[in-house]
C-alpha cells in the first residue's frame, strides 16, 4: 500500500472532521433536560437528512443507523483500497451471519436485527448461510459457516456457535490487516485483539468460568501471551492485574480495578477502552499521508454516533445528569 493514494482522500476527510461533534457540544447536551432537545439540535446537522417532520425522538435508533450507513458508503467510495473500510465493516459482517445462522436454526425471521451495511451486501450473506458456500466472499468466511453447521449438526444446539463465528472474525481480520501489509493496520489489529483478550477474560472470570473456558474463548495474535492471561486469571485477579500493570495497558486497568473488584461490573473499562483507543488514533492524527486520516475519521464517527445513543436513552429514561457524564466516550475532535 502507498501512502500517496490517500492525499485526496484525505483532503475530503479533513473537511469531514469539522462537522464531528466535539467534547464541548456533548458537555452542553450532557446539562440538557430533554431528549427532546438533543433530537432538535440533531435536526440542524447532518443527522436531520433523516429525521422528517413528524419524527418522534424515540425513532432515533433508525436516525443514526441510517448515518452509520451513509459514513460507511462515503468512506467506501473515497478509500483507495476498499479493505481498509472492510476493516471496520467486516464485524457487521460476521453479526449478520450470527442471526441469520440462529434464524435458520429456529426457524425465525430476524432481518429486523440485521445490519444494512457491511463489506458484503446482506443477499450475499444470505445466500452463504442458504446454500452454505458461496464465490462471493473469502475462504475464511466460507470455512467459518461450514464449521458452523457441522457443530449444529453434530450437536443438535447452538449454544457455542457465538465462539467458532468470533475465532473465524479474528482470523480473517488477521487475512485481511496481512494483505494490506501497513505498519499501522498492524499495530491496530494486535491492541484490538488485546482489548478483546482483557476484557473476554475479565467477564468470563466475573461470570464464574473457568480456565479451560477461558483458553478457548481467547483470540492468538495479540502482544499479550493468551496463555498467560489465563493462567493468571486462573490462579488470582490480583495477578492477572498485577501483569497488566506493567503493559501498555496499565491505564484500562488502574482507572477501572475497583469497580471490577468490589462491584462485579465493567463499565468504567468499557468507557476507558473506547478513550484508549481513540487516544491511539489522534495520535496519529498529525501524519499527512496514508489511512490514518481514513481509519481515525471512522472510528470517530462510530464513538460519536455510540456517545448519541447513550445520551439519548439516557435522557428518555431520565439518567441522572452525573451518572450519565460517566458513560460518554471522548471526542475525536
Amino acid at each position: 500500500m502507498k501512502d500517496i493514494q490517500y492525499n485526496a482522500a484525505n483532503t475530503r476527510i479533513r473537511t469531514y472532521e469539522s462537522s464531528l461533534f466535539s467534547n464541548r457540544d456533548f458537555e452542553a447536551w450532557l446539562g440538557l433536560n430533554e431528549a427532546d432537545e438533543i433530537y432538535a439540535r440533531l435536526r440542524e446537522t447532518s443527522y436531520g437528512d433523516f429525521i422528517d417532520e413528524d419524527s418522534d425522538v424515540h425513532d432515533f435508533e433508525d436516525v443514526l443507523l441510517k448515518e452509520k450507513k451513509r459514513i460507511y458508503e462515503q468512506m467506501y467510495s473515497l478509500a483507495p483500497d476498499s479493505r481498509v473500510v472492510d476493516l471496520f465493516t467486516l464485524k457487521y459482517d460476521y453479526q449478520n451471519l450470527k442471526l441469520l445462522v440462529k434464524a435458520d436454526y429456529m426457524e425465525q425471521d430476524f432481518d429486523e436485527w440485521l445490519v444494512p451495511f457491511g463489506s458484503k451486501p446482506l443477499e450475499v450473506l444470505k445466500y452463504l448461510v442458504r446454500v452454505r458456500r458461496s464465490d462471493q466472499v473469502a475462504e475464511q468466511m466460507n470455512a467459518c459457516i461450514q464449521e458452523v453447521y457441522e457443530y449444529i449438526e453434530g450437536y443438535q444446539e447452538i449454544q457455542d456457535i457465538d465462539i467458532i463465528f468470533d475465532n473465524h472474525y479474528w482470523a480473517h481480520l488477521r487475512d485481511i490487516t496481512e494483505e494490506l501489509d501497513h505498519p499501522s493496520f498492524e499495530k491496530m489489529y494486535e491492541r484490538n485483539i488485546d482489548i478483546f483478550n482483557i476484557s473476554t477474560a475479565l467477564r468470563s472470570h466475573l461470570l464464574g468460568r473457568k480456565k479451560g473456558f477461558i483458553s478457548a474463548v481467547l483470540v492468538e495474535g495479540g502482544s499479550l501471551s493468551v496463555e498467560k492471561l489465563a493462567d493468571l486469571l486462573g490462579h488470582s485477579l490480583e495477578d492477572f492485574f498485577d501483569y497488566l500493570k506493567e503493559t501498555a495497558y496499565r491505564p484500562l486497568i488502574e482507572a477501572s480495578y475497583d469497580e471490577i473488584v468490589n462491584q462485579g461490573t465493567m463499565e468504567t473499562f468499557d468507557l476507558l477502552k473506547d478513550d484508549f483507543q481513540m487516544d491511539r488514533l489522534k495520535e496519529q492524527k498529525i501524519v499527512p499521508f496514508g489511512p490514518a486520516a481514513l481509519v481515525g475519521y471512522i472510528f470517530a464517527k462510530e464513538m460519536e454516533i455510540k456517545n448519541l445513543r447513550i445520551l439519548l436513552i439516557s435522557k428518555i429514561n431520565k439518567i441522572p445528569e452525573e451518572v450519565l457524564r460517566s458513560k460518554v466516550r471522548e471526542s475525536y475532535v
